[in-house]
């Protein structure tokens, strides 16, 4: 009889071990994308359209983007003039987002563009098509965006523009 006790309560332990273990190893993680997407959406969308207005309603006044020394900014001000040079420059941009990664207040992913540079931006004017691609994480608080790092390699877009790397002179001894 002691044996069956003992058999018993080993068992109703594991039962509850394991029903532990799967009720919380097993639980449905929330999804961010719901609250965080739309946020992204739309900043995608203003870098799309120029509509820098439109940066009022989902970036918070701390913003920071940390990206190559022409297109970092310090502020809502200055993301709008960076991102009204982009528009100037590239009038006909087509901005894809390629994968998107949403956790709590965060966003990974990876982007690729294309446009001509019929505009009238400080880029050169030559009519000449480009594409590019890179990665950006954003930082959300409150419902707007506080952070973003976007990382790019500008080397590819500069040859595609027409420019030649030459590298610096060496010196002779």
């Amino acid at each position: 009889m002691k044996q069956l006790i003992n058999s018993m309560l080993k068992a109703g332990s594991m039962f509850i071990i394991m029903t532990f273990l799967i009720s919380t190893g097993c639980q449905q993680q929330p999804d961010y994308s719901k609250e965080l997407k739309p946020i992204f959406d739309k900043y995608y969308e203003v870098w799309k359209t120029g509509n820098v207005d439109e940066l009022d309603a989902i970036i918070d006044p701390s913003f920071m983007r940390h990206a190559d020394a022409g297109s970092s900014a310090k502020s809502l001000d200055e993301l709008k003039k960076v991102i009204t040079e982009f528009k100037n420059t590239f009038s006909d941009v087509k901005l894809v987002s390629e994968e998107e990664i949403f956790t709590e207040n965060k966003f990974a992913g990876r982007w690729s563009f294309t446009g001509k540079t019929t505009g009238s931006g400080e880029r050169s004017s030559n009519g000449k098509s480009v594409s590019q691609w890179g990665i950006n994480i954003i930082h959300f608080k409150d419902g707007k965006i506080i952070e973003e790092w976007d990382g790019f390699d500008n080397v590819p877009m500069l040859e595609q523009l027409g420019f030649v790397m030459t590298p610096p002179a060496t010196e002779k001894k």
